[in-house]
């Protein structure tokens, strides 16, 4: 799933080098494409994983890295999944009310991307501090 976590990022700085060329269409079908695909991967993979392995202890353990940043990527991706999903319904359909449409597209799209890649990092640091045991090797032994 990281692997596809990250090609997604790349896929959202690609479709961000589109709006900077004036692609405006593919930029927008490159941009919902990807929050839709996270969105399945969310459903499917990291809801599931959340609510078997995080859920049961929060919020006791939250004062253990191994948890907090695993917390902390759960709860910015729901608010980074939340604002695309927005933007995309904002900029791209007329099912929202005029009231609620954007006024600046361009600071949103920026602070979604934004915080998609600290998201996305913070899935490294979770993946890291999970999966990868790094071992520190003393001097003494070394002699």
């Amino acid at each position: 799933m990281l692997l596809v976590e990250a090609v997604m990022g790349m896929a959202l700085l690609a479709g961000a080098v589109l709006a900077r060329r004036r692609h405006y269409r593919v930029h927008a079908r490159c941009q919902s494409a990807v929050v839709l695909l996270n969105l399945v991967v969310i459903g499917f993979r990291m809801a599931p994983s959340f609510y078997s392995q995080l859920a049961p202890k929060i919020p006791q353990s939250l004062g253990k890295s191994y948890y907090a940043i695993a917390a902390g990527h759960a709860a910015l991706g729901v608010v980074a999944e939340l604002a695309g999903l927005y933007v995309i319904l904002a900029a791209g359909t007329n099912v929202l009310p005029k009231r609620l449409l954007l006024r600046n597209y361009r600071a949103w799209m920026r602070a979604t991307l934004i915080l998609w890649w600290v998201v996305l990092l913070l899935g490294v640091a979770t993946y890291v501090r999970w999966y990868v045991h790094l071992y520190v090797v003393r001097p003494s032994i070394l002699q």
